[in-house]
């Protein structure tokens, strides 16, 4: 893409992120305990919404690796962002579960789209050797919005949920039509496999078995480390909300600096390494409460764990031919929304039976240490394929 050295196809990513994934997603967490409180909604009524979104997402990327048309790809960014402002404006009238899970659903195909969409139109059509970086600055997004929305929504809440939710709306639509003007404009035409070809082959089969077993590393640290620090180590809300502003802030980090990297040193190289080193701070809270490590650990698994998506979307447009990229890497988006969304079900029920911390520490770790193994194992793979 000829735009790139200008980075406006990598900020447009950004901003898409930001309002598909940062916004409408994370924005919601922050959220639930203002719409229990005001009883919009019950607390198992405000889960229920938050697992229509996860389904949603799942809907939006097999959407995506389904479809088998030309995609114009400034267009269709700009009416499914126009879309997920629309359900953030709609989202303003209290009307009841139902019509709150219509939106909340819509929003998460919206997001899951977009996901498969920035992958395949800005890190599938970069140059090789700016791949990593754009990748980064694209999914920082995600990560800011993360980090927006632990800063920004405590604040909007002052002035009444309906107007929270219309000022997200109208957020949304103004940096729509910024991406809209930004994006540079460009066509991605999927293509059916070749007769006798394999669509899986074993290095992407490992790599996605490893994206999706990332999730669930990183569900403990996304669900339970805040509780964990405010009430277990007995620590207030204060320094739960710290430890989270750490992981929302690497979170949007770390995609730019893994980016960086992946660019010098290659996609599955770095994805090995950073698995690693997310496996070791999953399981620093094992050892210590010291307010710095647990920094430590909020920061490495923050910047790890959405770095991973950058990481995986560069690793499988080096494995598959262009025509081919949002199929797989919708795939990959697919497998990771649904262990996600598993692990969290899991989790909240393990600790449910059990009150430990401490078990879903260990699993985490265990998981996404494994999920450093499958890498390796896919980067070998690819070797010998290549040799």
């Amino acid at each position: 893409m000829a735009e790139f050295p200008s980075y406006r196809a990598a900020f447009s990513g950004l901003l898409t992120m930001l309002v598909g994934i940062g916004i409408a997603r994370f924005g919601y967490a922050p959220l639930v305990p203002a719409l229990v409180a005001a009883h919009w909604f019950t607390a198992a009524a405000a889960f229920w919404l938050g697992a229509m979104n996860f389904l949603g997402y799942v809907l939006g990327a097999l959407a995506m690796r389904s479809w088998n048309r030309a995609i114009h790809t400034r267009m269709a960014v700009v009416v499914l962002m126009a879309l997920t402002a629309i359900c953030l404006l709609a989202s303003a009238a209290n009307l009841g579960v139902v019509y709150a899970g219509i939106w909340r659903l819509l929003s998460g195909i919206t997001g899951g789209a977009l996901m498969v969409l920035m992958g395949a139109a800005v890190v599938g059509r970069a140059p090789e050797r700016q791949r990593g970086q754009a990748g980064g600055i694209t999914f920082a997004g995600m990560g800011a919005g993360m980090t927006i929305s632990s800063l920004l929504l405590p604040h909007l809440l002052h002035f009444g949920l309906p107007a929270t939710w219309l000022l997200l709306g109208l957020l949304s639509l103004g940096l729509t039509c910024i991406v809209g003007v930004l994006m540079p404009p460009a066509t991605l035409i999927p293509a059916a496999p070749a007769p006798g070809t394999r669509t899986l082959t074993r290095p992407l089969i490992f790599l996605i078995i490893g994206y999706a077993l990332c999730a669930l590393g990183f569900v403990p640290h996304a669900l339970f480390l805040s509780s964990f620090v405010a009430i277990r180590l007995g620590r207030g809300v204060a320094a739960g909300a710290n430890v989270a502003a750490v992981l929302g802030l690497a979170a949007a980090l770390g995609p730019p600096i893994l980016g960086r990297l992946a660019d010098r040193f290659g996609f599955l190289s770095t994805l090995a390494a950073s698995y690693f080193v997310m496996a070791v701070a999953v399981a620093l809270p094992l050892f210590s409460g010291n307010p710095l490590i647990l920094a430590i650990s909020a920061a490495g698994v923050g910047a790890v764990a959405l770095g991973a998506v950058v990481l995986t979307s560069g690793a499988v447009a080096h494995m598959v031919p262009p025509s081919r990229l949002a199929a797989s890497w919708g795939l990959a988006t697919m497998a990771y929304a649904v262990m996600q969304a598993a692990s969290a079900a899991g989790f909240s029920a393990l600790f449910h039976l059990t009150g430990s911390y401490r078990l879903l520490f260990v699993i985490g770790a265990t998981a996404t240490f494994i999920t450093g193994a499958c890498v390796l194992t896919a980067r070998k793979s690819q070797l010998a394929q290549m040799g």
